[in-house]
């Protein structure tokens, strides 16, 4: 019975999905895929889709809110062409929670209060994230911003934690952090400071403690201090230390990009413990950078301008085990410029060499795209092209074309052949609203 209201719930929110009310947000998509490789004799068809429904909604002039994300589960994603035959066991509830602003007494002090699905980002040393618990945050008392919150049991128990913020000066800022579950209790303190113009400093420690551990606890700490000269030049340069024994249970993901603040953590490292140095420039056009970390026993040096209308960019990365032992991991250099043949037609034309010091191979590449706009029919077919190659040698070359096509109808079609990879074929569409 409480399977059958729930599906006319979400069958009933669905087909409400144009329809806007005050205090009612209604999103989501649909997607659907297909792809086709050919490789000599082997044909691969993969298909896929997927499904998901974001609802939101809002009372009491937006003080209070609630959240649902539906998705399809992981093990049938990939399955049909198109989401067919979903029962309850396929819709998986990824995401729910129900957050109010206010005091929890007449007079106090204000807050926000979620039940449900969390996303704790005390900092990139103390998070958790889609674990479903109770939170309070930003309760202001006087010169300090208190925060806290439970989780439900998981893989390693209850896991319950606070966050407390100093508001002294406007310059500084000051935190801590104690997250604990059935293992171990994690301490965590950031700081940030602005003392001069164009100075700026920050620190982050983090130490767990567990029954076995005692005093000496297992930990993380990095300093960075980054100062801004005139002309556009800023120095950096700091220190990170890490034990074998700490564990990222409580570390934020790696980003994306790779360049947030904590991604170092989630890297293989040559040690653990290390200086790093960085330099970085703009002189007439010129863009400049080296940069040093003794944890990775890495260093980079690279450039690049542009100059009538070329971009050049060069880059040397070095491994650096000790000083008497310096060896190249490998040059990239390249050239590019888009280049109008036509009124309505540009080609972006590039060049790019890398040598890898392992191999001690020199692989040289050239690539071409365009996006047409000269025929009627397929106004904004893009096409590309790359060929590489080694050495003066026919098993040395390799190339690949491709096109993609967004056509009028939503259906979004592509083609690539590659010498080695063979010839893939993809087609999709995808509907939000």
């Amino acid at each position: 019975m409480k399977k059958t209201i729930i599906l006319a719930l979400v069958a009933a929110l669905i087909v409400a999905a144009p329809v806007s009310a005050a205090g009612l947000d209604i999103s989501g998509s649909i997607e659907t895929k297909i792809e086709v490789n050919k490789q000599g004799e082997d044909l691969t068809v993969v298909p896929g889709s997927e499904l998901s429904l974001n609802l939101g909604l809002s009372a009491a002039e937006d003080k209070v809110r609630a959240g649902l994300e539906f998705g399809l589960s992981k093990e049938t994603e990939n399955e049909d062409l198109v989401p067919t035959n979903i029962t309850l066991g396929d819709i998986a509830l990824k995401q729910a929670f129900i957050e109010a602003d206010g005091a929890f007494w007449y007079g106090g002090p204000e807050a926000t209060t979620r039940f449900g699905t969390l996303e704790i980002n005390y900092s990139p040393y103390a998070s958790l994230a889609k674990r479903s618990g109770i939170s309070i945050s930003g309760i202001n008392v006087d010169v300090a911003e208190l925060n806290g919150f439970y989780a439900l049991a998981g893989e390693h128990g209850h896991v319950l934690g606070m966050r407390g913020d100093l508001l002294l000066l406007e310059d500084v800022a000051v935190g801590a952090s104690v997250i604990r579950d059935d293992e171990l209790t994690r301490l965590q303190l950031d700081a940030a400071a602005a003392p001069l113009e164009g100075l700026q400093v920050r620190g982050s420690v983090a130490a767990d403690h567990t029954d076995e551990s005692g005093l000496k606890m297992n930990n993380l700490w990095a300093v960075e201090a980054g100062y801004e000269l005139a002309g556009n030049t800023m120095i950096t340069a700091g220190y990170k230390h890490i034990t074998d024994g700490f564990v990222p249970r409580y570390v934020a993901e790696k980003s994306e990009d790779g360049d947030a603040e904590h991604d170092w953590i989630h890297l293989p490292r040559a040690k653990n413990s290390g200086l790093f140095v960085g330099f970085a420039t703009e002189q007439q056009g010129v863009e400049l950078h080296a940069d040093y970390d003794q944890m990775f026993a890495e260093a980079r040096i690279g450039a690049g301008t542009e100059y009538e209308g070329f971009r050049f960019d060069v880059e040397t990365v070095l491994d650096i085990p000790a000083v008497s032992g310096i060896s190249t991991k490998s040059t990239t250099f390249g050239v590019g410029r888009e280049f109008e043949v036509m009124e309505g037609l540009a080609i972006d034309a590039s060049y790019e060499g890398k040598w890898t010091g392992a191999e001690r191979k020199l692989v040289h590449t050239l690539g071409a795209k365009t996006t047409l706009g000269l025929i009627p029919a397929v106004d904004g077919l893009e096409l590309s092209a790359e060929v590489s190659a080694s050495e003066f040698s026919l098993d040395s070359v390799g190339y690949k074309v491709g096109a993609k096509f967004e056509a009028p109808n939503g259906v979004n079609l592509g083609i690539e052949h590659a010498r080695h990879e063979g010839t893939t074929f993809n087609a999709g569409m995808k509907v939000e609203f």
